[in-house]
């Protein structure tokens, strides 16, 4: 008893590595958010940790925080 076979054709599959990307803008927008964060945990504290801007450091963390989303859109784009 003979089987037949029918045959498959192969077809060609483009395989795309994944590599991660990770750029020193993001690296650094997530250091300024984390700052940002940390202003604004230890202002609630009484913790002043950005004397150094005087009347604009009650803004602090939005500026920084805006900044560092800034970059870190800017480091994912540029990838």
């Amino acid at each position: 008893m003979k089987t037949q076979t029918k045959g498959k054709k192969m077809r060609k599959v483009k395989i795309q590595e994944e590599t991660n990307n990770t750029s020193v803008l993001q690296i650094l927008g997530f250091l300024l958010v984390a700052f940002a964060v940390a202003d604004f945990a230890l202002s609630w504290a009484g913790v002043n940790l950005t004397s150094f801007m005087g009347g604009a450091s009650r803004f602090s963390p939005m500026i920084f925080g805006f900044i560092g989303a800034t970059l870190m859109s800017l480091g994912k784009e540029g990838t």
